[in-house]
């Protein structure tokens, strides 16, 4: 089984650089004033925010060396950021050491990263790197729930060609009545002869799961990132992540094998 190596976390701040040329700004501006305006959503004034080609830049520098490269990257994002026109995970592929294939996993809220783990045992590489990243600003009127904050985490995981990542249950159309139940019965089956395994929840799923007795609860406002933050930054061997996503009603479960050496 592959085990995740090392781990890194980032808040940014401000904008993206590349919203300092003017051409660049003028030119989202009018793609995104034409993608709403359909949908009266209101003008397109501010256009602010980050690139997840820029912060997971960043996040690659910050986990894998030179000396290690990579075999698989996955970037798993939920709303878009502020150079929509890009193939971000072709650039990280050039950016990142080891030239690795690379794939993008959106519109699946917050199940996204757990479908990147999920990609990552499929392909049974030594080496693969998950990118998880949200920025939060949106440019136009939306009742789309945004983040409180810029975050990202990389995670680099690694073990012998064939390994699975990770073991991941991913349960579609799980309306909040039954997601107790089915959660309950995914932890007890992840944790089976893992018995100090910790439980990491996101703050959606603990609002639907209040009696689970013992966990960590990841703090509200970033819905993509949450539980991944708190992961990122773990002490333990074993991590147990649960997450949901009340809109698209998908319940998400993963357990994380770390090598506590390389974790920070």
């Amino acid at each position: 089984m592959m085990r995740l190596v090392r781990a890194g976390r980032r808040a940014f701040t401000g904008n993206a650089d590349v919203l300092a040329d003017d051409d660049h700004r003028a030119q989202v501006t009018d793609y995104f004033a034409d993608l709403v305006r359909p949908f009266d959503a209101g003008p397109v004034t501010d256009l602010s925010g980050q690139s997840y080609g820029e912060m997971a830049k960043a996040l690659v520098s910050d986990v894998v060396p030179p000396t290690e490269p990579v075999d698989l990257l996955v970037l798993a994002f939920s709303i878009h950021d502020v150079w929509p026109g890009r193939a971000t995970a072709t650039y990280l592929s050039h950016v990142c050491p080891g030239t690795p294939m690379s794939f993008a996993v959106c519109d699946q809220g917050s199940a996204s990263p757990f479908t990147g783990l999920r990609l990552i045992g499929d392909y049974g590489v030594r080496r693969a790197l998950l990118v998880v990243v949200e920025q939060a600003a949106l440019p136009y009127e939306s009742a789309a729930a945004t983040p409180s904050a810029h975050r990202g985490v990389a995670m680099l995981y690694e073990g012998s060609a064939g390994a699975r990542a990770t073991e991941v249950l991913q349960y579609p159309d799980v309306g909040p009545d039954t997601v107790a139940e089915l959660a309950r019965r995914g932890v007890a089956e992840l944790s089976a002869g893992h018995p100090g395994a910790r439980v990491a929840l996101s703050d959606s799923l603990a609002a639907v799961w209040p009696d689970h007795p013992d966990h960590t609860r990841a703090p509200a406002g970033q819905p993509t990132t949450g539980v991944w933050w708190d992961l990122a930054g773990a002490h333990e061997d074993t991590v147990l992540a649960g997450d949901y996503d009340p809109e698209l009603r998908y319940l998400c479960l993963a357990r994380v094998a770390a090598d506590q050496s390389s974790v920070d």
